[in-house]
Order: structure tokens, then C-alpha cells, then sequence
């Protein structure tokens, strides 16, 4: 290794140190596309593999977008590989229809296409990283990006030297003319690709028309300006979301697969600049990512939280529904949920599933003087005269005009007044097993008893009731 390799391949070092990207012994797939950063990428961590001990894949997937252009890239990337004896892996997609088919950017397409065919890949082979070829003047030109699109500190911390603890960036504090000077002082080939000089994506024109004006005119370290930047922001980022997630656990009422509901007053109390980065969590929880999900869309949610109407619901991109109802508020993923509708007919005592609300109600039968009531009865237990109450009685969901009369009142009242005076979420009253004998609700289930099947002193037999999690 000359003294200029050696250079190079130490700074690249050092980022793989700082950074905290390789243990030894790594298998590590490498995305390799032909282009001066991957194979600069290639040929360090190939110098790097006897220190530390790594196995390397090479990956190269052709996007079927530039024709024969593509299938020399691909057939230069399997030369170079063999010549370096190092494994490889050659894919192609067609990004195009892709792109079509699930409504997404070229750029989009190709880059979720590419990271499924190197995750594809990685897992064949067992490697836990994989590397990219991303470098300094790639982090500034997203940064930029960002930037003119009004972004928030997420966009400005820029590209992550490493993602989820796999995906792995050893280029990135190096810049452009860096890389490409090694590859010249060493005499490695690389390939072109024409693409990037195509004015018509943003990324080019700041990479060949914004940095420059603003190297040679305002900074001429911009690039390292820009990174420095991006790094003291990522730092904070962390920070903040470690705090975010503490309160997080605060909030959540319930969560369960592609649903979280969190507390609407919990939320409301909060400083903005936390509400906002609980939204996002919120979301990512139940989606898995955030894409699509601009400040508008977290701005509505807030609104939604803190606004004077106790419900009302939101569709953010991607099938993610935003539903308040009073106290609560539900993210989910994929269509509403519908509402639970059941009834069972139950003959005597004994346990019933309710399976349309993930709950059994059991029914037993004791004299007066066994009933001991204590406090992890209230709610989930009822006690009735049983003179009251006849056998069969049935178990059935909410409808339209319900009535019964609350206990202690003289009248009568509707569900859905008593459930609205008693804070109640809709989610909640659907999901309420109702108890019926000879036709009247003698019991909403969790909640109240009706007036007339009371234990009085004449009460001789009870009739316990009680809803267990199933």
C-alpha cells in the first residue's frame, strides 16, 4: 500500500472508528454500481478486510432506466469483482413499472428497489452490514435539498454514517474530489453514469450550479460547513428523541399491532416542539417509517389534539387514520376500524366469549350473605337481586335508542346520554357488552346497573356478573 492509499484508507478508518461501523469479523455487503464512490468504497474495505478480519459481498443491481449503459455498468462491476476475488451478486428490476405500479418517483422506486435486492442479498450471505457509497458532498447536497423544501432538524442532520445499526456509510467525511483523486493517484477504474449531469433533478443542479456558487462566492468549505452541521444536529436529534420516548410511554392508553392510542390531554399538555415529535413517533410506530409524512400532515394531528371539538378523525398518506374521541386518540394503519356487533343468548350460569370484543362474561349464582364486595370488583362485577333477573339473558353490542335507568335514578336515561355525561369514547360504547332480561338492560356492562335489578334487603339469591380478559 503506497503512502497515498494508506492515507486515504486511514481516513476512511477512522470514520468506520468514529462511527462505531464494524466489529471484527463482519461479513459486509458492499453496493457496488461502478461509479467513483463505491468502488473507492470497495477498494478500502478491501485493504481494510485483513485488520479487520472482514468478509466481503459485492452487490450491483441494474435498474433496467439506461439500457446498454446499465448492462456495461453491471458487466464492469462483475470483472472488477472477480479480479479483486471478492464475491459478487448481480440483480436487475424494472424501476419503471415499479415506479408505476406503486406510484412512486423513479428515484423513489430505484432506491426502494435497491435496498430490498441488498437486504436480499446481505441475507443469502449472512452479512450483518452493508456499505454504501455515500460521501460528504452527498450529505451536503440533502442537506440543501432539505433545505429549500423548509425542512425540520431531521432533514438537516443529513445522511446517517449509519442506519439501524446496519447500513453503513465509510465515505461520508470524505468529499467527491477526495475519492476521486484516490482512484487517480491509484489507477482504479470506475464508470461514469451520464444521469448525473441530467439538469432536470434537483440533486444535479445543486451539485453542479448551487454548491459552486456558494463555495466560490459565500464559503469555500461548504461542504465541510454543511456536514459539521448536519452533525451537530443529528447529535441533538438523538438527544431529543431519548426525551421523546420517555414521555411517550406517558401518553399511551393502549397499543396493540398497527394500532396506538395515546391521551389527548396528556398530548395537549405538552411544549409543541414535543407534541410534534410524538406525532411522528406515533406514526412510525404503527407504519414503520415515515415517509410521505410532511409538517403539514403533523401540524393537522396537532390541531386535532389541542382544537375545542372532542372528536373528529384525520387521513394521513400511506393509510394512516388519526381518529380522536374525546380523551383518546387512535393512529392505525389501514381502514377504520369497523364497529363490533354481537349477541349471545346465555341459558344459565357459566362463562360466555364474546369474541367480537376479545372478552368472557361470567355468570354465577351465590346466596346474600356469600356476596363480599371489594375494590377490584367495581366496574368489571355486577350484583343483581336474581328475582330480577331471568334466565335466558343475552349479551349483545350498542343500538340506536337504548334506554335504561341508571342506578339510584328515578328515570330513565339513553345510552348514549349517560355515555356522553361520563366522558365515555365511541370507540369504547361499541366495544360495552350490554346485559338483557325479558328485553330491558339490567346491565351496562363496566359501567352501571339498572335501578330495578338492585340487591335490597329482601334479597335473598345474587346473581354475580363479571367481564374477564380473555
Amino acid at each position: 500500500m503506497c503512502k497515498k492509499e494508506n492515507a486515504f484508507v486511514a481516513a476512511v478508518e477512522v470514520a468506520v472508528c468514529r462511527h462505531r461501523m464494524l466489529e471484527s469479523g463482519d461479513t459486509v455487503l458492499v453496493g457496488v454500481s461502478g461509479g467513483p464512490d463505491s468502488v473507492a468504497l470497495l477498494h478500502c474495505l478491501l485493504a481494510l478486510s485483513g485488520k479487520w478480519a472482514l468478509h466481503l459481498v459485492v452487490g450491483h443491481l441494474n435498474h433496467r432506466l439506461r439500457g446498454e449503459a446499465a448492462d456495461q455498468e453491471a458487466a464492469f462491476v462483475e470483472r472488477l469483482a472477480s479480479r479483486l476475488g471478492v464475491p459478487c451478486e448481480v440483480g436487475s428490476r424494472d424501476v419503471a413499472s415499479y415506479s408505476a405500479e406503486h406510484r412512486l418517483s423513479i428515484q423513489e422506486a430505484a432506491r426502494a428497489v435497491r435496498y430490498a435486492f441488498y437486504e436480499d442479498v446481505a441475507a443469502g450471505h449472512g452479512a450483518r452490514k452493508i456499505a454504501l457509497g455515500h460521501q460528504a458532498d452527498d450529505n451536503a447536497e440533502s442537506i440543501l435539498i432539505c433545505l429549500l423544501r423548509g425542512t425540520g432538524p431531521r432533514g438537516l442532520a443529513g445522511i446517517p454514517p449509519v442506519r439501524d445499526g446496519r447500513i453503513i456509510r465509510p465515505l461520508i467525511d470524505l468529499s467527491r474530489t477526495q475519492i476521486v483523486q484516490f482512484l487517480e493517484q491509484q489507477g482504479f477504474e470506475y464508470v461514469r453514469d451520464d444521469s448525473n449531469l441530467d439538469p432536470k433533478y434537483l440533486r444535479t443542479r445543486i451539485r453542479h450550479e448551487l454548491l459552486p456558487l456558494l463555495k466560490d462566492n459565500f464559503n469555500p468549505k461548504i461542504v465541510h460547513a454543511l456536514t459539521r452541521l448536519a452533525s451537530i444536529v443529528r447529535q441533538e436529534e438523538d438527544f431529543l428523541n431519548l426525551q421523546a420516548r420517555g414521555v411517550f410511554q406517558e401518553v399511551v392508553l393502549e397499543q396493540k399491532t398497527n394500532r396506538l392510542t395515546l391521551s389527548a390531554s396528556g398530548l395537549a399538555r405538552l411544549h409543541p416542539a414535543l407534541l410534534q415529535r410524538l406525532v411522528r413517533q406515533a406514526v412510525l410506530s404503527v407504519r414503520g417509517n415515515l415517509k410521505r409524512l410532511g409538517h403539514s400532515h403533523v401540524e393537522a394531528v396537532v390541531r386535532l389534539v389541542r382544537g375545542p371539538f372532542p372528536s373528529g378523525r384525520l387521513d394521513l398518506p400511506n393509510g394512516v387514520w388519526v381518529v380522536r374521541d374525546r380523551d383518546e386518540v387512535a393512529f392505525s394503519l389501514g381502514s377504520l376500524e369497523s364497529r363490533p356487533v354481537f349477541e349471545y343468548d346465555i341459558t344459565g350460569p357459566g362463562t360466555t366469549l364474546i369474541q367480537e370484543i376479545g372478552t368472557c362474561v361470567r355468570l354465577s349464582v351465590c346466596d346474600v350473605n356469600e356476596v363480599v364486595v371489594t375494590a377490584k370488583h367495581r366496574g368489571a362485577t355486577a350484583f343483581f337481586d336474581l328475582r330480577a333477573v331471568s334466565f335466558p339473558v343475552v349479551v349483545r353490542s350498542l343500538r340506536e335508542g337504548d334506554r335504561f335507568r341508571p342506578l339510584g335514578m328515578s328515570g330513565s336515561q339513553k345510552l348514549k346520554a349517560f355515555f356522553i355525561n361520563h366522558k365515555v369514547p365511541r370507540s369504547a360504547r361499541h366495544r360495552c357488552p350490554l346485559l338483557l332480561s325479558g328485553g330491558r338492560i339490567v346491565w351496562v356492562g363496566g359501567y352501571r346497573i339498572d335501578d330495578s335489578a338492585k340487591i335490597t334487603e329482601k334479597t335473598r339469591r345474587v346473581l354475580i356478573a363479571e367481564l374477564l380478559p380473555t
